[in-house]
């Protein structure tokens, strides 16, 4: 081989190998998002609102009924902090909860109820930012929390999913009030529209199902029929998921099953009512981002 080709193979090589080591870097724990959001957990203080404030706010935002956003001024205040981490949080791309399901059914789910209470102080946040004047504060506000919704949902069980939906409803509400409110400058749009499509078709029920099922089968791992039973499930579900028209054979996969294993299985037509709000909410939002009507 003459002297050049040599050379010229030997470069080629070094840069492959140094594009390869770049390709394989492991990224930094500082970039996942998910140790931004415990953090805004570690300064929450009396963060938990009742079910019925959270359904007096979700009235007010879909157009039926009066809320008072001053009536949680202090509470806002005493979880600034918190609401600014997490949504220095959702500038991040990654977010990964590290959630072990080899633990089976023991895998926590506390972080998801912290993010219930997190993402309802956010609306809450926004709200009384729009009441005030600052409505920039506010779009900003806004377009954290549908990320941060959109995240809670990352990697996680039907519950951790069901969390996410609720809070992604609720934002997606206040994105179509402000909307339907008009008065938004083009680049508030733009913020708004940025993160709701940000969310794609929502949210991975598939995913949540199958881990929730293998976790479940595990638990089961040494009883044949059981484990068969949790097959069958899985199985049903995940075609379910992707075809609604599919719910009865699901449902008779669940009649047929143990009676133990049954009344564990995530009800079917819970889950599509859940999966078919959040669609109507995201279609909402983004036909009246894009400026058309919706019927």
């Amino acid at each position: 081989m003459k002297p050049f080709n040599v050379i010229a193979s030997a470069l080629i090589a070094s840069i492959f190998a140094v594009h390869l080591t770049h390709a394989q870097k492991p990224a930094s724990l500082g970039d996942n998002a998910a140790l931004r959001y415990w953090a805004a957990f570690s300064q929450m203080q009396d963060s938990a609102i009742s079910d019925q404030d959270a359904k007096e706010l979700d009235a007010a935002l879909d157009g039926m009924g009066p809320f008072n956003p001053n009536k949680f001024e202090d509470l806002i205040q005493k979880n600034k902090l918190a609401l600014q981490i997490m949504a220095r949080g959702t500038s991040l791309p990654r977010c990964d909860w590290g959630l072990d399901y080899g633990l089976g059914g023991d895998v926590p789910v506390d972080y998801a109820r912290k993010a219930l209470a997190l993402g309802r102080l956010n609306v809450l946040y926004v709200m009384n930012l729009y009441h005030s004047g600052d409505k920039d504060g506010a779009i900003d506000a806004l377009a954290a929390g549908v990320r941060f919704s959109h995240d809670v949902g990352n990697g996680g069980s039907f519950f951790a999913t069901l969390v996410a939906k609720e809070l992604l409803v609720t934002h997606l509400m206040a994105v179509s009030d402000g909307m339907r409110m008009g008065q938004l400058s083009a680049s508030q749009k733009a913020r708004l529209q940025s993160a709701v499509a940000s969310l794609g078709d929502g949210l991975d029920w598939g995913e949540a199902a199958k881990r929730d099922l293998a976790a479940l089968g595990s638990n089961y791992s040494k009883d044949p029929q059981a484990s068969a039973a949790v097959g069958q499930i899985a199985s049903s579900y995940a075609v379910f998921l992707n075809d609604e028209s599919k719910l009865p054979a699901l449902t008779d996969a669940i009649n047929h099953a143990p009676a133990d294993i049954a009344r564990l299985i995530p009800n079917p037509t819970r889950v599509l009512e859940q999966k078919q709000e959040l669609t109507k909410r995201l279609q909402e939002a983004r036909a009246l981002l894009q400026g058309q009507a919706q019927p």
